[in-house]
Order: C-alpha cells, then sequence, then structure tokens
C-alpha cells in the first residue's frame, strides 16, 4: 500500500538520477541530551581518528595550556572573542576545573551543558595540566524552550604573534574533540592572521580534519588535526593562529575542546598520499559496497567508476604523477587496468588557491564490469618522477561485492556500534521516534525491490532495564519526490513485531533478518529510493541496528530525528552507515549472509537441549570448519576445530553435560567467514 507521510520538513531538489544526488536543506536539527542520545552517539565516538597530522620537522611553537591563557612556554597569552556578552571559553584547569580568561572559576567540570554533562573531558596527550574548551552548551544555560531560546554562537581563540620568516613551510597540529548543533556544515575553522603595517590580514582553513561533516555527531576523542598554512604564512615576520567558531547557519550547542598546539616546518620534500579510494561518484550520485550485478554500470556508460582522493603533503610539486587503476577478480588475478596520468599535483603552499583543498579527487572510467557474482578488489597505485618519501600509502585496495539481489552501502566486516532511540522527554521510560536508512539508485532498468535485509542491535526490542518488550516498528521505501523532500515522498510500508531472535548480542553482525515487502516494487531508473526502518511513535521499548561508525562518504544514509520546529524529519549525510540492505530478487525469511556466502547453520536439534544436542549445517564447498559456543555473556565454553570438510550436509553432536541452563550461542566459522544461531539449554 502507498503511503503520503504528512510532516513539514526536510525538501531538496532533483534533477536527472545519474546527474545529481539529493541534497539537504538547511532545517536546522534540535541538540539531544547526550544521557538520551548515548546510543545513537557512540559510532562516532568509538572510532579511531585517522591521522591527518603532517610535518614533523622542526618545531617552532608549541602550546598544551598548561598555563592556562597566560600561555606556556613562554610564548605570551592567548586572547578570545565572541559574540556575546557572557564569556564562552573556559581553561579546563588540572582537575577539570573550568576558568573563564579573567581568572574567573566556572565551578563546574567541562564540558557541562545540559546536552553535554555526560560526554567527559578531552583525552589530550598533557589534558592532565589543562586545555581549552568553546562551551557554548553550557554558556546556553539548561534546556532549550520558550523561556530560554537558543543562541547562536561565535567566538575565537587568539594565538601570540609567531616569526615564520625563516621558514619555507608551516604545518600546524592539534588534538581536539567536538560536537556540534544544529546545522550539517561545520563551524570549526583554524585561521591564520599576517601583520602587515598594523593590519592583520585573516585566511579562514577548515578545522575538522577527516570528520564528515554532520550535525549532532560527535568526533573520535581525541581528535589530531593537521594543516598546512605554507601559502600564507610561510616566510612571514608576523603570524598569528585564530581557532574560530563561525556561523554557517544555525550553530547553538555542544563544545570544541583544543590542546596540544605544535607549529612545525615539513622536512619531507617529494610525498604524494592516497587518502581514500571509491567505487562511485560520492559526490553527485553514491557508491556502494555491495551491488546486484543487474546493476553493474556497463562499459558504454563507462563501467567501474574508480575514484581517489589524494594529496601532496611534500614541500616539493610532483610531476607526471601516474594513476594506475587495476581490477582484481575474487582470485587476486589484474582483470583490468586504466591508467591516467596527472601533469602537475601542486603542495598546499603552491596550489592556484589559498587555502588549497585538503585533498583532490580524480574519477576514472574503467570501461569494466563483473561477468560473475564474487568479491572483487579495486587497487589504486599513485607514482610520480620523484621517490616518494611514504610509498606506502600511494596504493590503496578496496573490496566490493557483487551480489546476485544485494544492493548495500555498509561493510559488514566494520560495525562498530549500535543506532539506537533517545529517551522520550514526554513519556518516562519511553522511547523517542527514530529511523535509519538509507539512499538507492538504479543506473540499470528491471529490477524489483522485494525487501530489506537488516542487522539489528543488541538493545532491540529491549526497555531501559533492558528486558524485552514488544516493538512495533516498519519496513519502508521511499520514492524521493523532489518537490517535497524525502520527510513528506510517498513511501511502502510492512509493519512488524520484533523478535529477540534477530538480536546480534555480540556486534558482529551474524544474524542477518529479511523483511519481505507485500509486493515486490518496481525500481526506476532516474529515481532515487530511501529504504528505512522506522518506528514512528514512542515506544517502551527501542528500535536499534548495527552501523559502522565515520564511513558515510557519499552522504547517503538518514536518520529521523527532531528538527529545530519539533518536527520528525529524516536528515541525511551522517557520518555513519547502517546495516540495512535492499534485496532485489524473491526470497525465504533466511538468514541472508548463508543465502550470500554460501553456507548454512540449521537450528540444534532438540532446542531446547539436554544432555546432547545435535547441530547440522551445509557448505556449498569445501572449507577449514570451526565451530564455538558461548553463553549469555559472550564467554567460550567450547571451540571444536573440525578441520577440512567437503561440500553437502555435516552434523555434529555436543555434549552438555555439565553445562548450566540458560541461553547460548554457537557460530560457524568456515574460511573466515561466520553465522551463528541460538540455542536454550535446560
Amino acid at each position: 500500500m502507498k503511503h503520503l507521510l504528512l510532516f513539514t520538513g526536510l525538501t531538496c531538489c532533483l534533477t536527472a538520477a545519474l546527474a545529481q544526488r539529493p541534497t539537504d536543506s538547511n532545517v536546522a536539527q534540535s541538540p539531544t541530551a547526550v544521557d538520551r542520545a548515548e546510543a545513537q552517539s557512540s559510532l562516532d565516538q568509538g572510532v579511531e581518528a585517522l591521522m591527518t597530522q603532517r610535518g614533523g620537522g622542526t618545531i617552532l611553537f608549541q602550546e598544551t595550556f598548561s598555563n592556562g591563557f597566560d600561555g606556556s612556554n613562554g610564548n605570551g597569552a592567548w586572547s578570545v572573542d565572541q559574540n556575546v556578552e557572557t564569556d564562552i571559553w573556559v581553561w579546563v584547569a588540572p582537575g577539570n576545573t573550568g576558568y573563564y580568561a579573567d581568572g574567573t572559576a566556572t565551578g563546574v567540570s567541562h564540558p557541562a551543558g545540559y546536552y553535554s554533562t555526560n560526554i567527559g573531558a578531552l583525552e589530550s596527550t598533557t589534558a592532565s595540566d589543562g586545555w581549552m574548551i568553546f562551551d557554548n552548551d553550557y554558556f546556553q544555560g539548561g534546556q532549550i524552550n520558550s523561556d530560554n531560546p537558543a543562541v547562536d554562537t561565535e567566538g575565537s581563540l587568539t594565538s601570540p604573534v609567531m616569526d615564520f620568516s625563516s621558514n619555507a613551510s608551516i604545518i600546524v597540529n592539534w588534538e581536539s574533540y567536538f560536537r556540534y548543533c544544529c546545522a550539517q556544515a561545520s563551524p570549526i575553522f583554524l585561521e591564520v592572521g599576517t601583520i602587515e603595517e598594523g593590519v592583520t590580514s585573516w585566511t579562514l582553513f577548515d578545522g575538522h580534519g577527516n570528520f564528515i561533516e554532520s550535525a549532532n555527531s560527535l568526533s573520535a576523542n581525541p581528535f589530531p588535526v593537521g594543516v598546512d598554512v605554507s601559502c600564507v604564512a610561510a616566510n612571514q615576520d608576523s603570524v598569528q593562529l585564530r581557532f574560530a567558531y563561525r556561523q554557517a547557519g544555525g550553530h547553538s550547542h555542544y563544545y570544541w575542546g583544543i590542546d596540544d598546539v605544535t607549529v612545525s616546518s615539513n622536512d619531507v620534500t617529494d610525498d604524494i598520499e592516497i587518502t581514500q579510494i571509491v567505487n562511485g561518484d560520492v559526490f553527485n550520485v553514491f557508491e556502494y559496497r555491495v551491488t546486484p550485478i543487474e546493476q553493474a554500470i556497463v562499459p558504454g556508460e563507462g563501467g567501474l567508476l574508480a575514484g581517489v582522493m589524494y594529496r601532496n603533503v611534500g614541500t616539493a610539486d610532483q610531476y607526471g604523477v601516474e594513476v594506475m587503476v587495476e581490477v582484481l577478480d575474487p582470485a587476486g588475478n589484474v582483470v583490468n587496468t586504466t591508467t591516467q596520468v596527472l601533469d602537475t599535483v601542486y603542495t598546499f603552499a603552491n596550489a592556484p588557491t589559498c587555502p588549497a583543498n585538503s585533498q583532490d579527487t580524480l574519477y576514472v572510467a574503467t570501461d569494466w564490469e563483473p561477468d560473475a557474482i564474487g568479491t572483487y578488489g579495486l587497487r589504486i597505485t599513485m607514482t610520480a618522477d620523484s621517490a616518494d618519501a611514504t610509498p606506502d600509502n600511494n596504493v590503496v585496495v578496496k573490496d566490493i561485492l557483487y551480489t546476485d539481489d544485494i544492493y548495500g552501502h555498509d561493510d559488514d566486516e566494520s560495525f562498530t556500534g549500535e543506532l539506537g532511540a533517545r529517551e522520550s522527554d514526554d513519556i518516562e521510560d519511553y522511547f523517542d521516534p527514530t529511523g535509519y536508512g538509507s539512499y538507492y539508485h538504479c543506473p540499470n532498468p528491471g529490477s524489483m525491490a522485494y525487501g530489506l535485509a537488516i542487522k539489528f542491535g543488541p538493545s532491540c526490542g529491549l526497555n531501559l532495564q533492558e528486558n524485552p518488550e514488544e516493538l512495533e516498528f516498519e519496513t519502508r521505501l521511499y520514492e524521493l519526490d523532489g518537490a517535497v523532500g524525502l520527510t513528506a515522498s510517498p513511501f511502502d510500508a510492512n509493519y512488524w513485531i520484533y523478535d529477540q531472535d534477530w538480536s546480534n548480542m555480540n556486534f558482529d553482525g551474524d544474524v542477518e533478518v529479511y523483511l519481505s515487502f507485500d509486493d515486490p516494487i518496481e525500481l526506476a531508473v532516474e529515481t532515487f529510493y530511501f529504504a528505512a526502518v522506522i518506528n514512528e511513535y514512542e515506544s517502551p521499548s527501542q528500535l536499534t541496528v548495527l552501523g559502522q561508525g565515520n564511513s558515510d562518504s557519499d552522504n547517503s544514509t538518514g536518520n529521523l530525528d527532531l528538527n529545530s520546529e519539533g518536527n520528525y524529519t529524516w536528515f541525511v549525510r551522517n557520518t555513519y552507515s547502517p546495516a540495512i540492505r535492499l534485496i532485489t530478487s524473491e526470497r525465504e525469511a533466511v538468514d541472508l549472509l548463508e543465502a550470500s556466502q554460501g553456507i548454512r547453520l540449521d537450528q540444534n536439534i532438540p532446542n531446547p537441549a539436554m544432555g546432547t544436542t545435535t547441530i547440522r549445517f551445509e557448505l556449498g564447498q569445501s572449507r577449514d570448519v570451526m565451530l564455538e559456543v558461548r553463553d549469555g555473556m559472550g564467554r567460550l565454553v567450547s571451540s571444536k576445530d573440525m578441520g577440512t570438510l567437503g561440500a553437502g550436509l555435516h552434523n555434529m553432536e555436543l555434549n552438555l553435560d555439565g553445562w548450566a541452563s540458560g541461553l547460548y550461542t554457537y557460530t560457524l566459522s568456515a574460511d573466515g567467514l561466520r553465522t551463528t544461531k541460538k540455542m536454550t539449554i535446560k
């Protein structure tokens, strides 16, 4: 049945599906209290930050904030500025006591706002001797309501003057952590000022490093950032740094912690590095980790599109840079090679613009498409005329999967957390509405959507006391109407009651559940679809799915959340990928992981069991097999290496003498492929 959701909120524009993906509106999200958003944010909080720091040559300036705003190491004092009369910048002294620039104690530990209290301190290298924070959440003075409206904040922390007149390269590194609300674009910048005849000219550089811009998401803690500012600061005798929180529209809450500022020269001459490779146009459409082979792009349309993001982090421009794109078949053999040459890759100092792009992107059409399902490798190698100082980062390989019928953005080997609902402010011991999903599109005609494959989290269906409660939820497939936006677009829906056997108790993603649509849905070319699970109303139990943190580089992910007007709206452009995949053929309601990998694990017989039980499994080909059993706490209680077994059905009898009654899980591991089921012992 086709539905139309009558929410106000997100709008977007749509041209041809293969030319431009959906774009986001500027509808602002509301801040969410951390003690009510802990599950949803855990993906980003636990992700190890990519080391974007550079330099490593002669240290020209260091600041650990051990002496607060007065500055350490004899450098001189730091000054503060903000767009409100009340102070926002705070020095967090040893013992986590806050002080404003005038020496007044805040009397609290930071961050201390209503929405940030449970975050915890910055975990920088020298945090124990003090660090700085722009605590705009604390400045807001509590929960936002009609009596306490949000105030958009700006502020900066400015260094003393530095002399770099003898230095041809200038790299600024610092350790930080941050979270911002309530607009998509990051408000965090490093501004570099040069002083001539008493007048300071400021140049603005992005300060969010490799963090994918996303309102309400946490960065890693600590999150190291490095910026090459040579284009403006090199060989200058009067330079200042300014850590600036600037308005890009609607930023009011959370915090930005800063510590361990180091300015150094760059002693590396020749060094190109690849920062990321992609198998699709992540700026205009999407890329997919898993693709139905019927949706592989044909050679006449360019075939597999390979993208490489790269930068020159040395001090010398690089010439004749060869970009070699190779496709490897499932056996590791090279089946396609495409080469392109870049005449010049400029350094940050010599780039035509200042500031230079943090990285550049090249797309290469390979004119290749797979002729069979399987896991293929995309390998990109960059070499220049000069010998590279760090050749290891000049070659990057990415696995991409072509399947019979599975469409997905996530990497099922890299789940880092659980997307979950917040506690309700309105109904005690209830959870707010929530939902998660991803965009899909079809370059080729002829595909049908039959259902969704989902990996639910361990907390799914549980209440605040972690007890099971009945959970009603929906699966939806939206067909985007660009005139009204995703939230108001029509969708097909199916309704479900959650089964606790669907939970992935160990975050490992071994249990994948197929939930079919009532009727298959034809997927049109030049149309965007959004596949989602949603709990539209407050509930005594929460809807959760597994997710892959800091992974959504194509901005295909959406979550249902409150906007600034108090309406629940789909917000797209998050930093994570949910474990929700679109299925394009008819399936039985069985474990999809098994179906796609050629292994099947049956329910033990009898179950519940006592004394002995038999576990039966099937292999599609010869594999090395291991069977593990864990108790309800995840502790390993049995492990049996069964050696190499041939294709076909196999049985194993498990002796349960002396085992305590309760719930257990048993996992079949076959050449690294894993699938798990639950059993009960009486």
